[in-house]
């Protein structure tokens, strides 16, 4: 049998209030470009264009956690474009005749797009091959965004120099045409971003935000999921750059700098990052407020706008729109007598359906042969020698600082420097020295030491990002259960997880934590299930269950390679123990075996081994 756990709703407080502030603002915004006048018509519109280039960039900033301090560049680049393809220019970058074909028009908007996801696919391949750092990546962009502004004036053939390109607008639309055009432009963005990220794929971009190293050992490729949103973030920047070109026929060098990026980055701060519509509602505002402000204060009103992004990330760190709505859904909370906004529905009992495949029997599913691995000069594994069989709880123990979680380490990451050789019985290919999603898709599994969950992910979330197991979850879908087998459910039971499918990982108490980390461990049905002290900080009852679960799951045919430091409890689960000493295997047997080991006794007592 399979349980199916129920997901929360994705619209609850932000997604809820923010949905229904989206609908209010578009429909009010249709009806007051009726009775605009001509300039504020054109302010509105603008402002429409700036909201489609926040929420670019609070897909990459908001939602992979990776701050682009360049993304004016990609804006840059889809105005640039239309100027190129239809503005003539001298020597000098004076722009003398337009080519104003339709078609130049038409091709140049879908190409700037491409230029600029093309550059960014560049600038991202080569950040996040440094892990990941959202630092590295703020210091490319950032340096990127101050070269591009620098040489902008170097190629006026193309850029029209120091004066830039301008009078290439289209002709003889009317202003009001280019305000619904826009806003009809802002919504299809924003509908598709918020479909988007409420998809079960949303859950992958907000697991890679929150904690890229643990989605990596659930088989998610974090690089390719930060490249492939870098890259859609810098096509919707241009889109809306392009549409800007279209509209007021002007590009400068001011559309790359780092100061309309700073502006972006604000419009996404105050706002809301993460929440798709704050930022909208972010640029738009600001953008309104700026353009009559600095009318009366010229000079002052970029004070203004540093000092409210300072209040809002000391105050406000969510943004305005968060807080909002979190107020707001306290509020509804103390006028009706319901517990929370956020429905659950009960879990329904289904026939599984899945099967493991047929696998080799009568070999180790693990073999170690000669491995040594060390950090820099410090030789941490000495030669490790180890078979693991198929369908074996084995326990790895020994003193602190022996080289156990090392160990475990070089299991789950082929892209460790190790020598010798670590072979897996997969049916689908060895260990191959491959990267820690790899090895995870191919059947290895592993749960952390300390809890290593993802903050704003449910539990119901997690396991279907476990279950997925680094396939591509649907774009547009928001699966209202999550179907787990009975293996799953096991550990869901045992631990004190029923009832608890909305609660979010980050508010789980340490030992419900530990069982979440170890159901998403097993709901990707892992041949070889590798546990780093499951049971740390557990009650002696909480123990007793989780070596029940691990007896049940080695029953149903896994591998289990467990880490523990309770010789009790390993007596108690193990089939065989391996003890590990200064980076080798000085002992291996059955539990009656190892505890009776003299050579184990000397080892724990600090005695020299030889």
């Amino acid at each position: 049998m399979a349980t199916r756990l129920t997901r929360p709703n994705l619209l609850s407080r932000q997604g809820r209030w923010g949905t229904a502030t989206l609908a209010l603002v578009l429909a009010a915004l249709a009806g007051l470009g009726q009775v605009l006048g001509s300039y504020d018509t054109g302010l509105f519109t603008t402002a429409f264009l700036f909201a489609i280039a926040a929420t670019s960039l609070d897909l990459v900033w908001g939602f992979v956690g990776a701050p682009d301090l360049g993304h004016a560049m990609w804006f840059g680049i889809g105005a640039l474009t239309v100027g190129a393809m239809t503005a003539v220019t001298d020597r000098t970058g004076l722009v003398i005749s337009v080519h104003d074909a339709p078609w130049r028009y038409a091709v140049a908007v879908p190409l700037g797009m491409a230029i600029a996801a093309a550059l960014a696919g560049l600038v991202a391949k080569f950040s996040f091959s440094a892990k990941g750092s959202p630092f590295y990546i703020a210091i490319v962009t950032l340096a990127l965004s101050t070269v591009v502004t620098t040489l902008y004036s170097q190629f006026p053939r193309i850029t029209g120099g120091d004066n830039g390109l301008f009078g290439f607008a289209i002709s003889g639309v009317p202003a009001r045409t280019w305000y619904y055009l826009t806003l009809a432009a802002l919504a299809l963005v924003v509908t598709g971003a918020l479909i988007l990220v409420r998809s079960d794929a949303g859950l992958l971009l907000r697991a890679v935000r929150d904690n890229g190293s643990r989605a990596r050992y659930l088989g998610a490729n974090v690089e390719r999921v930060k490249i492939v949103t870098f890259m859609l973030g810098a096509a919707l920047a241009a889109f809306a750059g392009g549409l800007y070109g279209l509209m007021a026929g002007l590009v400068s060098a001011d559309l790359f700098s780092f100061l309309f990026a700073t502006e972006m980055l604000v419009w996404v701060s105050v706002g809301g990052r993460g929440t798709i519509i704050g930022p909208v509602l972010g640029a738009i505002g600001l953008h309104l407020a700026g353009a009559r402000l600095s009318e009366d204060f010229p000079t002052q009103w970029a004070l203004i706008e540093g000092l409210l992004f300072v209040v809002v990330v000391v105050f406000l760190p969510d943004g305005v729109l968060p807080t909002a709505s979190a107020w707001l859904s306290r509020l509804v909370r103390r006028a009706t007598p319901i517990a929370g906004l956020v429905t659950r529905s009960e879990r329904r009992l289904t026939a599984h359906t899945g099967g493991r495949p047929d696998l080799p029997t009568g070999t180790p599913v693990v073999t170690c042969s000669g491995v040594h691995f060390g950090y820099r000069s410090l030789l941490v594994l000495r030669g490790v020698e180890l078979r693991v069989e198929r369908g074996e709880l084995l326990c790895i123990v020994g003193p602190n600082g022996a080289g156990k979680t090392t160990l475990l380490s070089v299991l789950a990451d082929g892209g460790l420097p190790i020598t010798g050789e670590i072979h897996f019985d997969l049916g689908s290919g060895g260990h191959g020295r491959r990267a820690p999603h790899r090895l995870a898709r191919a059947g290895v599994s592993r749960k952390f030491q300390a809890p290593h969950l993802f903050g704003t992910l449910s539990v119901a979330e997690t396991l279907l990002l476990a279950r997925a197991n680094g396939r591509l979850p649907s774009l547009w879908r928001r699966s209202r259960s999550v179907a787990v087998g009975p293996s799953v459910l096991d550990v869901v039971e045992a631990t004190g997880l029923a009832g608890r499918d909305n609660d979010l990982g980050g508010t789980l108490a340490h030992g419900l934590k530990q069982g979440l980390e170890l159901a998403a461990a097993v709901a990707s049905r892992p041949q070889v299930l590798l546990l780093d002290e499951p049971t740390a900080g557990l009650t002696t009852a909480e123990r007793e269950v989780i070596g029940s679960v691990l007896r049940r799951l080695v029953g149903a045919g896994m591998t289990v390679v467990l880490i523990e430091h309770d010789l009790d409890f390993v007596y108690q689960v193990a089939d065989r123990v391996a003890v590990l000493h200064e980076g080798r295997i000085i002992e291996q047997g059955t539990p009656a075996e190892v505890a009776n080991s003299t050579v184990v006794r000397q080892a724990y007592l600090g005695a020299v081994v030889p």
